[in-house]
């Protein structure tokens, strides 16, 4: 047993993650998981997007770093080029000063990347996001087209304000949904189309405000009708009206937290795992919206990978990996922070295709590092234990990139929409705070116009208006391909911000922490990401899938 040194609440490192620590030669964590999970986030700014200035070229460009940051910030393609040379930035190591010190000096002095996307076309408001086309303001997303507002949605045609959904076309306002077709407001659904309102359900089509039904048509509130009488009670509904749909969201709510049965996790083709939306994982600990893992923990948004530990973002075959954010092809790298295509190697920042290196930020193609200085194989080898000699005296060793560290302020990041801190208390922390976001969220002190309830009401100019967020005051805009795809599907316009509609999405999903509780029918042991004083029947896999097939 072991006492976080952050939040101070007592925790046990699993018997597979002491193995995992021994085979990369690192010691027990200080810090208990959800406090290395709230680190990792702090260091995640996704969706924050500023205008601002190239510091290499002078141009105009749209990036995740504010035009006040004290970082170099080039353009993403001018990044890549041979231009400049990350190598002139090499300094010795001094032995009279932390490690993490003098490695945040090299990351204020290396250029970074104006934003995180890759073979995009006409999608520039996009970040975490490759081979996207025609989209705006989606991010962590890959292989989408005309989509909008969104984040975490792959290869995904016509959606708009979506989350976490997969391989699905003209889906609007949907969580957790895959393979599926003209979907509203729909969460945890498959395979289904032509549907509002559904929650767990599969291989469903033309139905309305229904849970936990499988390979069914023509449903009401999960009661069956022929198909003229679905279509002319659907007729009846005022599906343009946001205070009707609203009604109807909180009633199917609170019918479905009454009567459904819910699986104690959402997933699929596990062994031996916990987490929560996870898909083909083995001997995998307290993972989450991944898929395809084996033998790893506490990982988020990562796939097709093995033996690795405390990630954010760590895909495409990782292995040996610890500590580490924005992950793509490495093996046994540990503490990096968008840093793909490595091996071998500690404290990497934006590094690409590097091996045995240490303590280094914005090299490519190196070899022998440390803070940006070539050593030969024996010098480095030498200096490098040294400096994991000195590490181990100040306290540093072993530990994760401090949100100190951090390029981002606290209130940029995915942090503040999982653990929310106020400018004081992240402060207080010795987190940074950015007041450039904090003063984009100001009061519009333009004309007060309120969004109409009706799609029928909106007027012809409204991509030309500016609307006032209902839960916050921010300012916000309707696009010209929104209001086409709300008015084909005859759907009443939001009312709120996209940060607030982002937020509204992520509150509906369990949160990503675990409770032990027992089967409600065969009082089997479970984890879940449902707490026990929350009103939801729950059953294990074993007994889920016997009551709904």
């Amino acid at each position: 047993m072991k006492i976080c040194t952050q939040c101070h609440q007592s925790f046990s490192p699993a018997p597979a993650e002491i193995e995992f620590l021994k085979r990369i030669n690192l010691p027990l964590p200080t810090l208990c998981p959800t406090c290395r999970r709230q680190g990792r986030f702090a260091w995640r700014n996704d969706r924050t997007l500023y205008h601002r200035t190239c510091s290499l070229t002078g141009r105009q460009i749209i990036s995740i770093y504010s035009p006040h940051s004290p970082y170099k910030v080039y353009d993403q393609n001018e990044w890549h080029t041979d231009k400049w040379d990350a190598m002139e930035y090499g300094r010795d190591f001094d032995f009279n000063r932390p490690f993490f010190e003098q490695f945040n000096e090299l990351m204020l002095d290396t250029p970074k990347t104006s934003m995180f996307s890759s073979r995009n076309e006409n999608s520039d408001y996009t970040n975490g996001a490759q081979q996207d086309k025609n989209c705006y303001m989606i991010f962590v997303s890959d292989h989408n087209q005309d989509c909008y507002y969104s984040y975490a949605i792959d290869s995904c045609t016509d959606c708009t304000e979506c989350l976490n959904c997969y391989r699905s076309t003209l889906c609007m306002e949907c969580v957790d949904c895959s393979s599926s077709y003209n979907l509203v407001y729909c969460e945890k659904t498959h395979n289904s189309r032509d549907s509002y309102l559904l929650y767990d359900c599969k291989n469903c089509e033309n139905c309305f405000a229904c849970f936990g039904l499988r390979a069914k048509k023509y449903c009401i509130l999960n009661q069956q009708y022929s198909q003229v009488d679905y279509e002319q009670k659907i007729k009846k509904f005022d599906l343009g009206s946001h205070q009707f749909m609203q009604l109807m969201r909180e009633d199917v709510k609170r019918r479905r937290q009454a009567q459904q049965i819910h699986q104690y996790y959402d997933g699929n083709n596990n062994d031996h795992v916990t987490g929560d939306h996870i898909v083909n994982c083995k001997n995998c600990i307290e993972c989450y919206d991944s898929g395809t893992l084996e033998d790893c923990g506490y990982l988020i948004f990562s796939f097709n990978s093995k033996d690795c530990f405390d990630g954010h973002v760590v895909v495409d075959h990782c292995e040996l990996c610890y500590g580490t954010l924005g992950t793509i092809n490495q093996y046994n790298t540990q503490f990096t922070f968008m840093s793909f295509y490595s091996k071998n190697s500690m404290y990497l920042d934006h590094s690409q295709y590097c091996q045995d290196c240490f303590g280094c930020s914005a090299l490519k193609r190196a070899q022998y590092c440390i803070l940006n200085k070539q050593y030969s194989k024996e010098a480095y080898e030498k200096m490098r234990d040294r400096i994991i000699a000195h590490m181990k005296k100040t306290g540093e060793w072993g530990m994760p990139l401090p949100p100190a560290l951090s390029p981002f302020g606290y209130n940029e990041t995915v942090a503040q929409e999982y653990f929310p801190l106020d400018q004081k208390e992240a402060l207080k922390n010795g987190w940074k705070w950015n007041e450039e976001e904090k003063q984009s969220r100001a009061v519009y002190q333009g004309p007060q116009l309120s969004m109409p309830d009706h799609i029928r009401q909106t007027p012809k100019e409204i991509t030309e208006k500016v609307f006032q967020c209902e839960t916050c005051k921010k300012p916000y805009k309707i696009i010209p391909q929104e209001i086409r795809l709300y008015q084909a599907h005859g759907l009443p316009l939001y009312h709120q911000c996209f940060d607030d509609r982002h937020l509204a999405r992520i509150r509906q999903r369990n949160p990503r922490q675990l409770w032990k509780r027992h089967c409600q029918k065969c009082k089997k042991p479970v984890e879940t990401t449902y707490a026990p004083t929350r009103p939801e029947i729950i059953y294990c896999e074993e007994c889920y899938l016997n009551s709904v097939y």
